[in-house]
């Protein structure tokens, strides 16, 4: 199993004086976490193996099919490298020994044992240094026989059991392999995947910063360089900007072609001091002066897509986001609020005149009361959302999922609306 596995394959293969070859399989990771796998493709094979995060975090069929969609091609560039473009060798009748270098979830090696099992192996182990419990019993569903050296727990990682566990190149692959690595990189265009965000800190005085990551769009996703516009996820306190939750937010806008900025509006000492009774999220006035600053430097940045700057706030975060956005109407195109606190914006909300977007789950009904209040103040446009069987943090199975569905197709119906930039809004104010 490419890469890491080929490495600890070869002595396996030695030492059996087995042919050694390869066999492509891929997870597919999490938007925005792709650390962590929602299922796997395998070479060959149309399936999808899911995994249980999937499920979780409420992953539509039509996202996993895009992410999957985009794997693929990585799946496809590594067959054609690490074979010299030859066709897999005829597996009728065979005992393969499928070798990686960990098991975690095992959705990887479950998806290679499907494929490996349609093109006619007889029998099918597979072999690991280590391996989590919860992962083995899934793959001992799957395979003939299951070999792992060791089974730790906790386990959490794969890397965590190895004394040095750097990145396997396609280069370590090919000399593995017994191949000339030079013969055939040069000619193979390297999948671009997906570009990783970049923290960056936002300076508010000489002795402080508000730290952020900023994020491109998939370039391989949306098929080139358009940018919808710039997503800018505003934390107060409580949860910070690396939420799983927001994380897989603005991993998801980034395939739909929206470039993200998720800030934390407390510095590392305030969010210290917040944590026991909230003493700095809810002075909205400051973090909204704080996020109003962050906006300012995206447009003096050129962050990508901040021709369209958009907010989405939670909880004080929401409500900031508001007063930001009622601050700078020519600016922010649109404001969006999971389980936000609207209330606390006061008399911001009688002047936004951006386009606002509600996300309440349906077990919270002390938000839900408080902002149908709130909103009866906002004159602009206004949508509402629930989403069943959530509470106010949205950590029930499937319901951070819900979110960004509502997300997406809110963003798909005013997509027009939003697509002026705001340079545009403020001539169109101005004559």
């Amino acid at each position: 199993m490419p890469r890491g596995g080929v490495l600890v394959a070869r002595e396996v293969a030695r030492a059996l004086g087995a042919p050694l070859d390869v066999f492509v399989a891929r997870k597919l990771g999490v938007p925005g976490l792709e650390e962590v796998a929602i299922g796997a493709i395998a070479e060959g094979s149309s399936a999808i193996v899911l995994d249980g995060s999937a499920e979780y975090l409420g992953v539509p069929s039509t996202l996993v099919d895009r992410i999957a969609q985009r794997e693929r091609r990585e799946v496809a560039r590594r067959a054609h490298l690490y074979r010299a473009g030859r066709a897999l060798p005829d597996l009728r009748g065979r005992t393969v020994v499928l070798v990686d270098d960990g098991l975690a979830s095992g959705a990887t090696l479950r998806a290679a044992v499907r494929a490996l099992r349609a093109l006619g192996a007889r029998r099918l182990i597979c072999a690991v240094p280590v391996a989590s419990a919860d992962g083995s019993r899934e793959v001992e569903h799957e395979a003939d026989q299951l070999l792992a050296l060791a089974t730790p727990e906790p386990f959490e990682t794969v890397s965590q059991w190895y004394e040095e566990f750097e990145a396997v190149t396609d280069e370590e692959v090919l000399v593995a392999l017994g191949h000339q690595s030079s013969t055939y990189i040069r000619p193979v265009k390297r999948h671009e995947g997906v570009i990783k965000e970049q923290n960056v800190s936002i300076e508010l005085d000489a002795d402080r910063s508000l730290l952020a990551d900023v994020g491109p769009p998939d370039g391989c996703a949306i098929g080139g360089s358009t940018v919808h516009g710039l997503m800018i996820f505003a934390h107060g306190g409580g949860s910070s900007r690396q939420s799983y939750r927001n994380r897989f937010l603005a991993g998801w806008l980034r395939m739909n072609g929206w470039s993200t900025l998720r800030v934390d509006l407390l510095t590392e000492h305030e969010q210290r001091e917040d944590a026991p009774d909230g003493m700095h999220r809810f002075d909205v006035a400051m973090i909204a002066k704080r996020l109003g600053t962050a906006i300012d430097w995206a447009v003096q940045e050129r962050v990508p897509g901040a021709a369209r700057i958009m907010l989405f706030g939670a909880s004080t975060g929401a409500a900031a986001a508001v007063v930001a956005a009622a601050d700078r109407p020519s600016i922010v195109a649109g404001v969006l609020a999971r389980g936000g606190r609207l209330d606390l914006a006061g008399e911001a909300l009688t002047r936004l005149r951006a386009p606002l977007l509600m996300i309440v789950g349906a077990r919270d009904p002390l938000t839900l009361r408080a902002n149908r209040d709130a909103l009866r103040a906002v004159r602009g446009d206004v949508d509402l959302k629930l989403v069943r069987g959530a509470g106010h943090t949205f950590e029930e199975p499937g319901a951070i999922g819900a979110v960004g569905s509502h997300v997406e197709r809110w963003l798909a119906r005013r997509s027009g609306q939003l697509q002026r930039p705001w340079w545009r809004r403020i001539l169109q104010h101005t004559f």
